[in-house]
């Protein structure tokens, strides 16, 4: 079972200080949520933002907007910045360390898309490089000359990778762009991440394009100022007629001419999945919705990029996918199998600290697993697809009572922030949107697994069959 310290809370951070570990994780003890549910009311399903909602509404100009943040190599010393003009403008960006003045520019480029009967506006990436590390730099989109409005943001980069150095990230999933979606991001604001994992199913557009803009609008109060590391959902994928997609990662034609992410830099061969170094941590972000077969491309992708992961640089390995791999709930139960068959021995023989899913509207954290059973040199799995969106949240559970490998569970709308304190522990919270309040409700200790002395995983077993065995088929006689 998970390893609970009795000792008092003081105890166990002057524990933590001096550098004592343990096998697994173990929980705050002085949190009066730790491991438990409440009997929180908890909302229905919530409609989308309306139209005529100020954080929605269109540049009037017709100039920047929708403008987010990416890191843009492997170490954090290039940050695209891309946004949305519906106007024909320079896709440069205008940036220093001093905020009052912009002594270089950063100049990209611009397309657009057709979806069937819609097109897009401008999209347009800037990418700033030579960047320091730790270091505060102010941006804005436009020169001036130009009859638009100019948006004006900041950015702090990340420490250079190093295995002791502080970095809290926030994490969210399946945000949508309804009223509980918005107060998720009211939270984020102020969550104190320095950077955004985003777990997937971003806007909910569903092949309705205007959806993308506005989703795009809203979040701009916190994408233009934090770095978003993203996986795709399910609600990204558009591969149809209207598409006319080919490739698998050409079923993502909207996500991908809108973000940017540092797929080149990583060695993959498409935009859809990557990975880079964050300070002290290493984020691998993995597609739910392509092959993850033996010898398919992500699959030999994601095991030499593991294979080259220094972890005296960069200690910590963090998984982002959408599809849980456990999951206890009636909503996609069982969906990530696949997946998780594929990849579950290669993730625990390297030592992944976690993975981060969505796709179930809901919260939930497993133990250290491996093979369904509580291992604790295994990763840490949490479930975090609890943004807001309009599909409402998942509340029915497929497995009764409870299971021991599942920790805590709840159909709440939030998010959830992880503070790296050094080469050894990082703290896990899972924040509740409880009645408009931000309520931490779920708190963890996390031990580094390279720190802890761990046996190699056992091979799974795969059913065997004698040479003789015959596919049985039954035919039904027609009338």
């Amino acid at each position: 079972m998970g390893c609970l310290v009795a000792q008092a809370g003081i105890v166990a951070c002057l524990l933590l200080l001096t550098g004592w570990k343990v096998n697994c994780q173990w929980l705050d003890p002085s949190s009066p949520y730790s491991g438990y549910q409440t009997e929180y009311s908890r909302p229905n399903a919530d409609l989308d933002l309306h139209l005529d909602e100020p954080d929605i509404a269109p540049n009037p100009l017709g100039g920047p907007e929708q403008v987010f943040l990416s890191q843009a190599d492997d170490v954090g010393t290039a940050f695209t910045v891309s946004w949305s003009s519906n106007r024909s403008m320079l896709s440069e960006v205008y940036y220093s360390c001093k905020c009052d003045s912009y002594e270089h520019v950063a100049t990209g480029n611009a397309t657009k898309y057709k979806y069937a009967d819609y097109t897009s506006g401008f999209l347009h990436h800037a990418t700033i490089s030579g960047l320091q590390h730790n270091t505060r730099y102010y941006y804005k989109i436009g020169s001036g000359t130009e009859e638009f409005i100019i948006f004006e943001g900041d950015f702090l980069t990340p420490p250079a990778p190093q295995p002791d150095i502080p970095f809290a990230f926030s994490i969210v999933g399946d945000l949508g762009q309804t009223y509980s979606s918005n107060i998720t991001l009211d939270h984020l604001e102020r969550s104190g991440g320095q950077a955004l994992l985003n777990v997937g199913d971003f806007s909910y557009a569903d092949g309705y394009q205007p959806r993308w803009d506005t989703w795009g609008r809203m979040v701009t109060r916190y994408t233009s100022k934090i770095p978003m590391l993203f996986t795709y959902g399910n609600h990204e994928i558009e591969f149809d007629k209207a598409v006319g997609a080919v490739e698998p990662h050409e079923g993502f034609l909207s996500a991908n001419s809108r973000f940017s992410a540092p797929w080149k830099t990583s060695g993959a061969v498409s935009p859809i999945y990557y990975s880079c170094n964050v300070g002290p941590a290493h984020i691998i972000s993995l597609n739910s919705y392509i092959s993850m077969a033996t010898y398919s491309p992500q699959f030999e992708w994601l095991q030499a990029d593991l294979k080259k992961v220094d972890r005296s640089v960069t200690p910590w390995i963090f998984i982002i996918t959408h599809v849980p791999w456990y999951n206890s709930y009636e909503a996609h139960y069982l969906e990530g199998e696949v997946m998780r068959t594929a990849l579950e021995y290669t993730v625990r023989k390297h030592q992944v600290d976690a993975i981060f899913s969505g796709h179930v509207h809901a919260y939930e954290r497993f133990r250290r697993v491996y093979l369904y059973r509580e291992d604790h040199c295994a990763p840490l799995y949490i479930t975090i697809g609890d943004g807001g969106n309009r599909e409402g949240p998942a509340q029915t559970f497929q497995v009764n009572p409870q299971p021991e490998i599942s920790a805590y569970r709840e159909g709440s709308f939030g998010y959830g922030t992880l503070e790296i304190f050094n080469s050894s522990v990082a703290l896990w919270k899972w924040h509740r949107n409880q009645d408009q309040k931000d309520v931490v409700a779920d708190v963890l200790y996390l031990t580094n697994l390279h720190k802890v002395n761990c046996t190699k995983p056992a091979v799974p077993s795969w059913p065997t069959y004698a040479e003789t065995a015959t596919l049985q088929t039954t035919y039904c006689a027609s009338d």
